[in-house]
């Protein structure tokens, strides 16, 4: 089942976001005491954010209403059971949920894009909806949420709030154009977010001390992003580990070969003939500095003349290296 985000408001989010979490509360008792076929209704409208649901979780309980919910309520609140290690009575004998069915999916993504408007909540919520886009992420692969997710930490770090387990789950989907949505943040106006965007993409501060140069290393980040997207492949380094991640780098033998890979086995996407095999061994025996000069002479040249590309290849390494650091001339 998909859910409609786009239904009227909520009366019970309407009273939440205008007179806070307490007032939804207690209109929401004295309707389940006056008109509990009616708070059932609004609890289990389509239209409800999650923010709510979570809010009313003890009510809900305290009334006996856990039976009566739809279903993406029940699965939403055994998902909250399980992220927060909380076993509410009379639930020991709930079926395991499987994380990976469709089911839990479509609640998941219902939980996060409707509840990241209430960060900040507590500090359990914010460790369910981390939770729930880490699931999103690693489990269903799922790229829709990564604006989403990308918006949620640059807001997290204007606030000083914890952002590294989002940050980790960010970079787990292992998606090239993840890349992008923060290298964006070079040109916000608030210096906070810049700062954010040069620590997770390595980028040394110096380069960012003007509008000018935010600009430049912005259109520079995505030109070196659509020339090696084929070849990247990420590292699993974050700010749970260091304070300068390497999130990915670039395999220079792919690029050598011009062959992609899987961002996230680092495998290639075809498998390798016998001659690219040759060639891949005797490029990996070059110095650092020659495998980056092959690399990238390799890619222009495949990019602009396939069949001189080609010829190229042929030649040992040692003279494919003097052809390269010659710019092609005198090539044979």
């Amino acid at each position: 089942m998909n859910y409609n985000y786009s239904c009227p408001v909520n009366e019970l989010d309407s009273i939440r976001r205008a007179r806070g979490t307490r007032s939804c509360r207690s209109a929401f008792y004295r309707l389940a005491q006056n008109r509990s076929e009616t708070a059932l209704r609004l609890i289990n409208d389509d239209a409800l954010q999650f923010a709510s649901l979570y809010i009313l979780w003890p009510a809900i309980e305290e009334l006996g209403f856990r039976g009566s919910l739809c279903e993406r309520n029940q699965i939403a609140l055994h998902l909250c059971e399980r992220m927060t290690r909380e076993k509410k009575a009379g639930n020991d004998q709930e079926p395991a949920l499987s994380l990976d069915s469709e089911e839990v999916h479509n609640v998941l993504l219902w939980m996060f894009e409707t509840g990241t408007a209430d960060d900040g909540l507590n500090e359990e919520f914010d460790l369910i909806l981390d939770t729930t886009a880490s699931i999103l992420i690693k489990t269903h692969h799922e790229k829709r949420i990564l604006p989403q997710v990308a918006d949620l930490i640059f807001r997290r770090n204007r606030k000083d709030s914890y952002l590294h387990d989002l940050t980790w789950a960010y970079f787990q989907s292992r998606e090239p154009d993840s890349l992008r949505y923060i290298a964006k943040r070079l040109l916000s106006h608030d210096r906070r977010d810049a700062e954010l965007a040069a620590t997770l993409l390595h980028i040394e501060p110096s380069e960012l001390r003007t509008v000018r140069g935010c600009h430049n290393k912005y259109r520079e980040l995505n030109r070196w992003i659509d020339e090696n997207k084929p070849y990247l492949y990420f590292t699993g380094e974050s700010l749970n580990l260091t304070n300068s991640p390497a999130v990915c780098h670039v395999d220079l033998g792919a690029k050598y070969l011009n062959k992609a890979i899987s961002p996230r086995s680092r495998k290639p996407l075809s498998p390798l003939t016998e001659e690219e095999d040759s060639c891949l061994k005797h490029f990996r025996e070059r110095q650092d500095d020659e495998k980056e000069v092959l690399a990238d002479y390799s890619h222009r040249l495949h990019e602009s003349d396939l069949n001189s590309w080609q010829q190229w290849l042929h030649n040992p390494v040692g003279e494919q290296i003097r052809i390269a650091k010659n710019g092609g001339r005198d090539a044979s």
